[in-house]
């Protein structure tokens, strides 16, 4: 754990002598760059549903379709953080987004519970103080990916990022996460009909270090056995695709907006 709180540390101090181009989320000229992050992979399998279906399948595949969607478009540049299924490290993820001068930066995952009645999507920004403890399970729960071998912990995991998660405060676009989360979530919920858990906060380290708007979806909770079958289907991974490409070109046209660009985008 001593190194890779090291290397984020590292990551950390070498972002902070380079910035967003124009800001962050919107460059001057030129496309858009999005790089999806399809969560877990590899060793890492993430949740597992009652019949069997991985959660790092779920993310991998939904990655691909949403890539699909906005490769269409000439104003956006698609990247993603693995294309097969491997295990990639949570802070390469981040570090992989600044390299290429992303953006905007979204994390996919499928959530999971030990109550298998809970259902719905949930979407998250980053911060020190989890929205609730519900928030800061999961969050400890996605962050023990990114130790050897993909060991899950229940508990606690976040407790080792306090002092950096306190340093990046002032540095992290936490406004405009919170605006890129509001407008995916907004579509998702609207676009698929699922429940809406509401767009919250909390400490994922996949999250840490991104210097451009960055976010974490949870598309539904694999352990529920309608929702694990909703989201193995070609129709609820169509449906999710969509709604969440909306939300990006919604947020894009918002940010444009905002920065006194004239052109939005146009829907296909």
């Amino acid at each position: 754990m001593g190194k890779y709180l090291l290397s984020v540390c590292i990551l950390l101090i070498s972002i902070s002598f380079s910035a967003p181009v124009n800001g962050a989320g919107l460059r001057a000229s030129g496309p858009m760059v999005v790089v999806i992050d399809p969560g877990h992979g590899g060793e890492d399998t993430g949740a597992k549903g009652p019949s069997g279906l991985e959660e790092k399948h779920v993310t991998l595949r939904l990655a691909l379709g949403l890539a699909e969607k906005l490769k269409k478009r000439d104003d956006i540049r698609v990247l993603l953080t693995r294309t097969a299924d491997v295990f990639i490290p949570l802070e390469e993820r981040t570090a992989f987004a600044n390299r290429n001068g992303a953006d905007l930066f979204i994390s996919i995952h499928a959530n999971a519970a030990s109550n298998k009645d809970a259902v719905g999507i949930e979407t998250f920004f980053l911060s020190f103080e989890a929205t609730d403890e519900d928030a800061r399970r999961l969050a400890a729960f996605e962050n023990s990916a990114g130790q050897p071998g993909g060991a899950r912990q229940a508990a606690g995991a976040e407790d080792d990022l306090k002092s950096i998660l306190l340093d990046l405060a002032n540095t992290m676009s936490h406004h405009e996460s919170s605006a890129f989360a509001e407008a995916v979530h907004t579509t998702m919920v609207g676009g698929t009909g699922r429940e809406n858990r509401g767009v919250k906060q909390a400490p994922f380290t996949v999250l840490v270090g991104a210097t451009m708007p960055a976010v974490l979806i949870e598309v539904g909770f694999i352990s529920n056995p309608s929702e694990e079958k909703w989201l193995s289907k070609t129709d609820g991974q169509a449906r999710l695709a969509e709604s969440i490409a909306e939300g990006i070109l919604s947020f894009k046209d918002a940010l444009a907006r905002k920065r006194g660009h004239i052109e939005v985008s146009g829907r296909d």
